[in-house]
């Protein structure tokens, strides 16, 4: 999980994932976690909500099986 959050730092400030630069925020990744998770407590969350928080549902896509297809040329 530090990893992660170390990885997700870097790709954060420099869009850049290489263990060379994620090894840089390794030291800040579990100060992050622990920082998010005393926010959570304090704000009286439970597991379930800080995950929801931390990564929302997806919506569903963008349905283009039930759009139409384009105009045809010619008029047929």
């Amino acid at each position: 999980m530090v990893e992660a959050t170390a990885k997700a730092m870097a790709l954060a400030q420099y869009r850049c994932g290489t263990p060379r630069m994620v090894k840089l925020y390794m030291d800040e990744a579990p100060k992050v976690l622990l920082l998010v998770a005393m926010a959570a407590k304090r704000l009286n969350w439970s597991p379930d909500e800080l995950v929801r928080a931390l990564k929302p549902p997806r919506r569903p896509a963008g349905g283009w099986d039930k759009q139409e297809d384009p105009p045809q040329r010619g008029g047929s």
